[in-house]
């Protein structure tokens, strides 16, 4: 099994599958892909996704993103291609100590990760979901999923903090463009993503009382869970 996928020039497609949790078992391999924006796919990259019913896209972007670089998957057969953009096209905080507060905000846009979460229960198979560089969007977005399988919170956090080292080459390119940018940009420090969850649980308990704020019925709720868990 894979845990980061090479395929076509996505940098960092990877497998949420492999993760113990905690009653036994482990989070199912091949059916929950997180990444970045589906591109240079070849016609075998394709059937490798077909073969393993990973048919479902959901693409997380701004309108303007997907305008400026279209996602391969939303033109290709045998796709369901789910364009639910998780923000509106804003800028990163101008803070690093901003970053998770930006994340919170972000969630509590009840629509859209509601639709999110919709699209992935409803889901006729697997499930890949990006972002651009698959780091802050598709990062709240699998640690919502992985809470909700019942991984550990330092299994989370890890999954998130490798986003940076795969990266590099994009986050380079871009420093080469807007030498401007944050100096924090393109980093997926575990901090980020703990105050996140951490004010998700001050304002509604829990990362699952959240999900239930979100007004996802506990029969989604259980949809999901069972794409994402291997029972021992």
């Amino acid at each position: 099994m894979l845990r980061r996928i090479p395929l076509g020039k996505m940098l960092n497609l990877r497998d949420l599958g492999g993760y113990p949790l905690p009653g036994g078992g482990c989070t199912v391999w091949g059916r929950m892909l997180r990444g970045d924006n589906p591109a240079g796919l070849s016609p075998a990259d394709l059937q490798w996704l077909l073969d393993r019913e990973i048919t479902t896209d959901i693409d997380l972007r701004s309108a303007g993103e997907l305008e400026r670089c279209p996602d391969q998957l939303a033109a290709e057969r045998g796709f369901f291609y789910h364009h639910i953009p998780l923000v509106g096209g804003e800028r990163l905080p101008n803070l690093e100590k901003d970053v998770g507060r930006s994340y919170f905000e972000m969630l509590e846009r009840r629509e859209a990760p509601a639709q999110v979460l919709r699209a992935v229960a409803h889901a006729p198979g697997g499930v890949l979901f990006h972002c651009t560089a698959g780091k802050d969007r598709t990062g709240c977005t699998a640690a919502l999923l992985l809470t909700l399988a019942g991984v550990s919170r330092a299994d989370i956090l890890a999954d998130y903090q490798c986003t940076e080292l795969y990266i590099q080459e994009m986050v380079r390119k871009i420093r080469e463009l807007r030498p401007e940018s944050a100096p924090f940009m393109g980093r997926s420090k575990v901090e980020y993503l703990e105050d996140c969850l951490s004010r998700l649980e001050e304002a509604h308990g829990s990362v699952l009382e959240y999900l239930r704020w979100l007004g996802l019925a506990e029969g989604e709720l259980e949809a999901i869970r069972k794409k994402l868990v291997l029972e021992a």
